[in-house]
């Protein structure tokens, strides 16, 4: 996932909006809450690969909140 600003003061022009960014994490802990209530493992495969892209948003939010408060 490449995110770009353009200006330091313009942290809202990512490549992701933020309603997207929240839809994204949201369907990725749903995905994981399924697979889980299936009987599967926090260890499982899937489970794994759920919680890694999970793990790739919630640093864009960090970075995103990051550059908006510098």
């Amino acid at each position: 996932m490449n995110m770009s600003v353009s200006r330091k003061e313009d942290c809202t022009q990512d490549d992701i909006s933020e309603e997207a960014l929240q839809d994204a994490m949201e369907n990725i802990l749903n995905q994981m809450k399924k697979a889980l209530q299936q009987g599967e493992s926090l260890t499982s495969e899937s489970v794994v690969q759920l919680s890694q892209q999970l793990d790739t948003y919630v640093l864009v939010a960090q970075i995103r909140k990051m550059r908006c408060v510098s």
